[in-house]
């Protein structure tokens, strides 16, 4: 987890209270330090604390409707989130057999967007990047 990130001091300024369990699952995506669903970190959680589905979706929502936390486009049934407080956006790679998602280093998406948009004077908010393709470790059991 990279240091100097203040999960308390971050909370407080969204007009949140920073909860035990808010802590806990904000931690939990800055130390995975990749996209990960809903399932993976009520599964971590669950290491420390009793916690149920249903609290941590309502919680990553309201961290995605603040701006802390990106939920990341990627293929498959479970949403994927990721730490956005922090992080540029980037692009992600996601293994099309084992469905792992992988964050690339962040591109310039002002460069990207301006190369699609054209003429037609669009205003992008958010632009996402999913490449797709078989992991190294899926390429290896080939």
């Amino acid at each position: 987890m990279r240091e100097g990130w203040d999960f308390a001091r971050k909370l407080t300024e969204l007009g949140l209270r920073p909860t035990g369990l808010r802590l806990s699952l904000l931690k939990a995506l800055a130390a995975a330090g990749r996209a990960c669903t809903a399932g993976e970190l009520l599964a971590h959680l669950r290491l420390s604390r009793q916690v149920n589905k249903v609290t941590v979706y309502r919680l990553l929502w309201e961290f995605t409707a603040r701006g802390l936390v990106r939920r990341v486009a990627a293929q498959g049934k479970a949403a994927r989130f990721e730490l956005a407080w922090g992080q540029p956006p980037h692009p992600h790679f996601q293994c099309d057999r084992c469905g792992a998602v992988q964050c690339l280093e962040p591109v310039s998406l002002e460069e990207v967007w301006a190369v699609l948009k054209g003429p037609l004077g669009h205003r992008a908010d958010r632009l996402e990047i999913r490449v797709t393709g078989l992991c190294r470790e899926c390429r290896r059991r080939e």
